[in-house]
């Protein structure tokens, strides 16, 4: 189970979840415009990693197309991830390959690689490649034959999350519109204009039948009822896109392919379990949910055409704040500041801080010496504290959001 990271609060939230994270640094991934980590912070991210209880593997992204004034700080940082004992870095560029042979450093070969036939792989796996990450493209049965076809290096498939319209994420459509390397989706940077509204005319002014729907943005990746079927294909490594995305949502995909994976080896896996999976994943930002190329080429009905962005019709609102933290009881003082609100007992609630990002439903509170399982608070009132029970530690001046439908 492979878990994106963007930063502390995504990392800290995971809560052991997945066996391995993979995160990047501010250059050379293909999420430049995440919150990444800061070169000087690679050590202190593995290891803390590896202090975990089982230990978690640290994968460096180091998958976008590398131009000749960067093979030097390339190079650079493979040199510095190797001596913070990085499990392995993920590349598509094989300049970034050679050097990671060269100083001997693990790597998985990138989704960007587009590998899509077992030639291709065994290639990568005759020069040392210990994992490859194959083409999103693939059915099921084309990823079984190829995994039959090798015998050292492993296979990693991605089971949830955004999907390029573009043969596994490489596209030029981004620096084409933007007129710009800058903005090319090989680098990092793209602007996602397949997200967008589209109209297509030809040169007697007929419109083709889109008018004017979102007819490239594709709906998100979803695997979770596919489990089984997935662990007998004999994949080594599920993978969940989503560095760009919140500590909350990739904490709960996160949780939930961690209990489908559990419950199948349990002999507990089941359909009610996977409509609750379903509806925790219904919760987080998605744009609707397909099964990719897994079983069937996707159609029209794999495109979300009418709504850009979330569709998910759980939305978070401000609350207030955490004035205090006791640590011995793991309770509260909380200031209620928004103006109308209901609480209950139940509700879920999201604590966000510096150094916090906590993901809960509420089970105890207490307002004016006196426990409660209901408050109701009017607009015209002042705000007012009550006392709530936390799962995690918290710290003043947190905020705190109840999600609601």
């Amino acid at each position: 189970m492979l878990a994106p990271v963007q930063n502390w609060k995504s990392l800290y939230n995971l809560d052991n979840l997945a066996d391995a994270i993979y995160f990047g640094i501010k250059n050379f991934n293909m999420r430049s415009q995440a919150n990444n980590f800061d070169n000087s912070e690679l050590k202190d991210v593995v290891d803390y990693c590896h202090d975990q209880t089982p230990p978690l593997k640290a994968y460096l992204t180091t998958n976008i197309l590398i131009y000749d004034n960067e093979l030097q700080d390339i190079e650079h940082l493979l040199s510095e991830a190797k001596k913070v004992h990085i499990d392995a870095v993920i590349a598509h560029d094989l300049a970034v390959i050679r050097f990671a042979r060269k100083i001997g450093v693990n790597f998985h070969v990138s989704t960007q690689a587009n590998v899509s036939n077992i030639e291709t792989a065994k290639f990568y796996e005759d020069i040392g490649a210990e994992r490859i990450i194959l083409a999103r493209e693939l059915s099921l049965n084309q990823i079984k034959l190829i995994k039959h076809h090798l015998s050292k290096s492993k296979i990693e498939c991605f089971v949830h999350g955004s999907m390029c319209t573009s043969i596994s994420g490489r596209c030029y459509f981004s620096a084409t519109i933007c007129d710009s390397e800058e903005f090319s989706a090989n680098r990092g940077n793209c602007v996602q204009p397949c997200r967008r509204e589209w109209r297509v005319f030809d040169d007697e002014d007929h419109e083709f039948i889109y008018d004017g729907e979102m007819f490239l943005n594709a709906k998100d990746l979803c695997m979770i009822e596919y489990i089984p079927e997935l662990i007998k294909a004999n994949i080594d490594a599920f993978k969940i896109e989503g560095r760009m995305k919140s500590p909350s949502y990739i904490k709960t995909v996160t949780q939930c392919y961690r209990e489908a994976i559990d419950a199948y080896f349990e002999n507990t896996y089941s359909k009610d379990k996977v409509n609750v999976w379903l509806e925790q994943l219904s919760k987080v930002y998605n744009r609707g949910f397909h099964t990719g190329f897994y079983f069937k080429r996707p159609t029209i009905e794999d495109i979300q055409l009418e709504q850009r962005g979330n569709v998910s019709p759980y939305k978070k609102a401000y609350l207030g704040k955490i004035i205090s933290f006791d640590k011995a009881s793991m309770t509260a003082n909380v200031l209620i500041e928004i103006k109308e609100f209901s609480l209950k007992i139940g509700d879920e609630i999201i604590i966000v801080g510096e150094k916090s990002y906590h993901h809960q439903k509420l089970k105890h509170m207490v307002y004016k010496g006196e426990k409660i399982k209901h408050i109701l608070k009017k607009k015209y009132e002042n705000p007012f504290k009550i006392n709530m029970r936390i799962k995690k530690e918290v710290y003043p001046e947190d905020k705190i959001y109840i999600i609601y439908k």
